[in-house]
């Protein structure tokens, strides 16, 4: 086994919590029994009957963690106030997570299993041999012979050495519990991970063994969201890193070093830890859950309740905070922050709007409240929104609430479809009919725009006419489009524009540009959420142009973006088909 450190917590002298390095299906001495194969045979239940036999004796027990709830009240000004609170921790069981009888000898493991929905375990230990139980901060199954879901989620230190070396470099979480021998009757060994905290010193003067079991229950209860819609889901395998002390933010990373893919949490005591905001955990899930079986076209960056965002933002952020609630079954976002973790960060309803909020398709507040509401639809509920945004995957528009809505209306019966258009009216998104996944139908301006930034926003998709490019000229009609930073810069409304066109045969396509003078542009073009490569050349002829060729199949739906930087602008956009035959 590779290197550890020893987390002894007084408060519980049958345990200690440690940190096991390398691959959490069993450590480096190697396992005498298989680990996924044997959880996947106790996946039923965890908890089997004692065997009736001289050459096993019968150990179990209760696998189990500190939880303290994190929770809101408004204060007389009816300003949301936050904290921790310590004085209402309870232990709750630790779900799934993969336990292991380990012989005290030879340090390996002699046999695993996962518990069950009560935290519980069983084993059919060798008879009078001196072993102790570990709990990992591990969720695996994997793909058997019949039917079934599969995971491995694991919980891992990004304070230890091999993070960011390797895919699973960093050292897995897990609790060991005390010696004992294992003799020939039934015992029971429950362990429980503390949270740490010291009343007296209202500090965590002890250490924090709870909350890797803490972070994995939260993602316990999002995955098992997801398997209400499908039963036999695999998942891919998710490493999520925490260290008392990590302050590098909370979210979810998807791309870019494959050793530093996962979720990411907080831990940093009297500044920022998550491990017990629940609410947040399960939102940077929400966006695991888009990256893995929808799309998310999201471009990031800071936000908040009072922006107007690009529309790709605002959707992705609104279905992080619903899917929160929906996996939660609270409608409560509670994330603390502070000194003794007693500080309000951000607390709201998800399931209401606030009058000070852009109702509106490019508002996350909205949308995550017509999302969630959605879902405690008893016409709609969960199964149907898994199923939008499944859909999204390969939705030739960008992912925002129009090719979202578009998919579920055309999933739910009337009741929903009823439910449905009254959200969508309630936030001045168009609805009923008229509703399409470009949002071609949207031609109310919703009063968070005022008048005249109406072509800032609107039409949400501007369509290109193909013309034609020979070598007497190029013929055909421009579209044009202006961008705007009255709403903010980088991610915020208007700064981005979107286009579209369809292209009735396979061949070389050029795109001008004519930009406002000083003005460079940014264009991307994409194929159901897959960037097109392009180069974007400027005409040393024509001042401010530039041209960008493709050579492109036939199709009905290409889209693309837009936009100048930090600047305000128009663009002259002009799409056309190059004649390749005349060009010689």
């Amino acid at each position: 086994m590779g290197s550890y450190r020893k987390w002894l917590d007084p408060a519980a002298a049958t345990f200690a919590a440690l940190l096991v390095a390398g691959c959490g299906g069993g450590d480096s001495s190697g396992p005498a029994v298989s680990a996924e194969t044997a959880q996947n045979q106790s996946m039923a239940s965890a908890a089997q009957a004692p065997k009736d036999t001289a050459t096993a004796a019968t150990v179990s027990g209760r696998i189990t963690y500190d939880f303290v709830p994190a929770v809101a009240s408004k204060d007389r000004q009816g300003q949301w106030l936050a904290k921790l609170d310590y004085a209402k921790t309870l232990q709750k069981p630790a779900r799934n997570v993969v336990v292991e009888l380990i012989n005290d000898k030879t340090s390996k493991v002699l046999l695993s299993t996962a518990t069950d929905a009560l935290g519980s375990y069983s084993f059919q230990a060798p008879l009078d041999t001196a072993v102790h139980v570990r709990a990992k901060a591990q969720m695996l199954r994997s793909a058997g012979k019949v039917a079934g879901p599969s995971w491995n989620f694991a919980v891992r230190d990004s304070s230890s050495d091999g993070y960011g070396v390797s895919v699973d470099g960093a050292a897995l979480f897990a609790m060991d519990g005390a010696s004992f021998n294992s003799g020939k009757k039934a015992s029971i060994h429950d362990l429980n991970a503390a949270s740490g905290w010291d009343a007296a010193t209202a500090s965590y003067a002890n250490a924090r063994s709870a909350g890797p079991f803490a972070i994995l229950d939260t993602v316990y209860s999002a995955s098992h969201k997801v398997l209400e819609a499908d039963q036999n889901l695999s998942f891919p395998p998710l490493n999520v890193f925490w260290s008392p002390g990590s302050d590098d933010g909370t979210y979810f990373s998807g791309s870019g070093d494959k050793a530093l893919r996962g979720l990411h949490i907080l831990g940093h005591e009297d500044v920022d830890t998550d491990e017990y905001d629940a609410g947040v955990i399960a939102h940077e899930w929400g966006h695991y859950f888009q990256a893995s079986f929808s799309r998310d076209d999201s471009i990031g960056g800071s936000h908040s309740s009072a922006n107007l965002l690009d529309m790709r933002l605002a959707f992705s952020e609104g279905w992080g905070n619903a899917f929160s609630s929906m996996a939660r079954n609270d409608p409560m976002y509670v994330d603390t922050q502070g000194a003794a973790q007693a500080n309000v960060g951000v607390v709201f309803k998800v399931d209401e709007i606030p009058d000070n909020v852009a109702k509106g398709w490019f508002g996350e507040v909205a949308i995550q409240s017509v999302l969630y509401r959605l879902h405690q639809s008893p016409d709609i509920g969960f199964l149907p929104i898994y199923q939008a945004m499944v859909a999204q995957k390969k939705s030739p528009a960008f992912t925002s609430l129009f090719s979202f809505a578009t998919a579920l209306r055309g999933n739910i019966n009337a009741g929903g479809q009823a439910t449905l258009d009254n959200l969508l009216a309630e936030i001045n998104t168009v609805n009923k009919d008229k509703l399409d996944m470009f949002g071609l139908g949207q031609s109310a301006l919703p009063p968070a725009v005022i008048a005249a930034n109406k072509d800032f926003v609107l039409p949400v998709y501007t369509a290109l006419e193909a013309g034609v490019k020979s070598k007497t000229g190029t013929v055909g009609k421009d579209a044009t489009v202006c961008t705007t930073t009255a709403y903010g810069k980088s991610n915020k409304l208007g700064v981005y524009r979107y286009l579209r066109f369809s292209l009735p045969q396979t061949g070389k396509q050029t795109v001008r540009i004519s930009a406002d003078g000083g003005l460079s542009p940014s264009f991307q073009l994409y194929s159901k959420g897959q960037p097109i490569a392009g180069k974007l050349v400027k005409d040393p002829n024509l001042g401010d142009t530039y041209n960008v060729d493709y050579d492109l199949p036939a199709q009905d739906d290409y889209v693309a973006t837009i936009n100048a930087s930090a600047n305000s602008g128009c663009f002259k956009i002009l799409l056309a088909q190059v004649k390749t035959g005349e060009m010689q």
